[in-house]
């Protein structure tokens, strides 16, 4: 009895012999070093304390977007409420970039600066983002700015902490939507002098601008929202008025945007639902591709605020490059507006120019002026006999392809955008193929016309198929008399 107790003892001493003897002897304890370093890249441990600064960005925070005075207040425990209740729009808007979902907090973040952010429970996925010039510049030379400026963090409920080596505006970005208002807190931030349409007065929001230290501020609308320079929006403040500036960008999305691709905020059929949350545009000392682009958010440099601020410009036409990136997020890319040696990639998305020009009883002064004849040319290639067969790609300005669509939309009427759109979203199927596409225009627009303008697209060299073609003759529609194709829109 006794010699089978003994055996088990001796093995047990044995194990535990072998076991030490396999443990390592390391420097440091569980993997991380005591004490513990500072962690500013947002993983693992950090230290907490909100009064050390990261200061390793400040150079290049120095360039761009800029340091942040310490006399300007550092705010604790200031609350931001936001309403989910947004709504999502359907996978069948079918088109390029629809607006994202960053929420405006009001917020800046000094370059370096620890910011504390407390979710309420419930509130689960959210994410905090510092910065808004989200292109990655690395590669350009030479590099105005550092490369990559934006920092993104998934927070939980309880208390969070962030930073950005060189600061910048801070948004919050939920999962989706929900039916509730979520209140968040944030430590250490400063407040930004932003204008919001219908909260804020020109009048008082220039004073708080002028007494600002933060370099980044927005314009916001209900539907459109701009991330400027404060330095450049300081020599601007006498030629614009921003209550007057931000209706009108409303406005403009509103009408020519939404209404013009026939979507609206409480529609019929939710596939005709337009954008809940704001299109974006932000302007960058350098960004990564043009001098603008499009996307969510539109990017463009900052030469750019005066084609933002001058309503008059807007109303004419001339604001041509905020409305071209805009222009390009709607592009129904899978549906109408083709590529190929034809390509409308720089066409379809400069309708929306004419548009808004036609509203207020305006012509774009880039395409109308007689200087640059953008008409001519087209309207000689469009006279030319279709014997011996024509093709739109010998159209090589993107501008002069413009010319049959302004021509089928003054003869008919500008509605006949939202028609072809509207038709579109609904369609059964969305297609790559570019013939297709230019089957789909065609009948549509001869359906809103009730008119064949099969001739029309002959002329032009817009190519369709057969069965296009069977599908309009079916429909017993009188075929296009009129020599269309040769109207000067000017």
């Amino acid at each position: 009895m006794k010699l089978a107790i003994i055996k088990p003892l001796t093995g047990i001493l044995l194990l535990g012999t072998i076991l030490a003897a396999c443990t390592k002897k390391y420097s440091i304890e569980d993997g991380y070093d005591k004490p513990l370093r500072p962690d500013t890249t947002g993983v693992g441990l950090i230290d907490t304390n909100m009064n050390r600064i990261d200061s390793s960005g400040f150079p290049d925070a120095r360039k761009f977007p800029g340091l942040v005075s310490v006399a300007e207040p550092r705010l604790m425990n200031a609350s931001v409420t936001l309403d989910l209740n947004y709504k999502l729009v359907s996978p069948q808007l079918r088109i390029a970039a629809p607006p994202g979902n960053w929420f405006s907090t009001g917020f800046y973040a000094g370059p370096g600066e620890l910011v504390k952010v407390e979710i309420p429970q419930g509130t689960e996925g959210m994410t905090v983002q510092i910065g808004a010039h989200t292109d990655n510049i690395n590669g350009k030379m030479p590099q105005l700015r550092a490369g990559v400026i934006v920092t993104r963090q998934t927070v939980l409920p309880g208390t969070n902490y962030i930073r950005n080596i060189y600061g910048g505006p801070i948004y919050l970005i939920p999962t989706g939507p929900a039916n509730k208002q979520v209140t968040v807190k944030f430590s250490n931030v400063c407040k930004s002098p932003d204008f919001i349409l219908g909260q804020s007065t020109d009048a008082a929001w220039k004073e708080e601008l002028k007494h600002s230290q933060v370099p980044v501020v927005e314009l916001r609308g209900k539907r459109f929202i701009i991330t400027m320079y404060r330095k450049v929006l300081l020599g601007l403040l006498d030629k614009f008025n921003a209550e007057a500036v931000m209706g009108k960008w409303d406005e403009v999305i509103e009408k020519d945007y939404n209404e013009w691709y026939g979507l609206s905020d409480n529609p019929a059929d939710p596939i005709d639902q337009a954008p809940g949350t704001p299109h974006r545009f932000v302007l960058d000392v350098q960004i990564s591709l043009g001098s603008g682009h499009s996307g969510y958010p539109c990017m463009a440099y900052l030469d750019w605020h005066s084609d933002f601020l001058d309503t008059a410009m807007i109303n004419s036409g001339a604001s041509w490059g905020p409305c071209h990136e805009i222009g390009h997020n709607h592009q129904m890319i899978t549906t109408w507006s083709w590529s190929g040696a034809d390509a409308l990639t720089e066409t379809s998305n400069n309708l929306f120019v004419f548009k808004i020009a036609n509203r207020f009883g305006r012509k774009p002064p880039r395409i109308y002026d007689m200087d640059q004849n953008f008409v001519q040319p087209a309207l000689d290639f469009a006279k030319k006999d279709t014997a011996s067969g024509k093709s739109f790609s010998t159209v090589t300005d993107v501008f002069q392809r413009l010319i049959p669509f302004v021509q089928l939309y003054q003869r008919y009427g500008y509605d006949m955008m939202g028609y072809v759109c509207k038709e579109a979203r609904h369609a059964e199927r969305i297609t790559y193929i570019d013939v297709v596409k230019k089957d789909f225009f065609y009948v549509s627009a001869s359906k809103y016309a009730q008119v064949d303008l099969y001739p029309f697209f002959k002329f032009w060299g817009i190519n369709v198929s057969p069965t296009a073609r069977g599908t309009v003759l079916a429909l017993g529609l009188p075929v296009l008399k009129e020599q269309l194709w040769l109207k000067d829109i000017r």
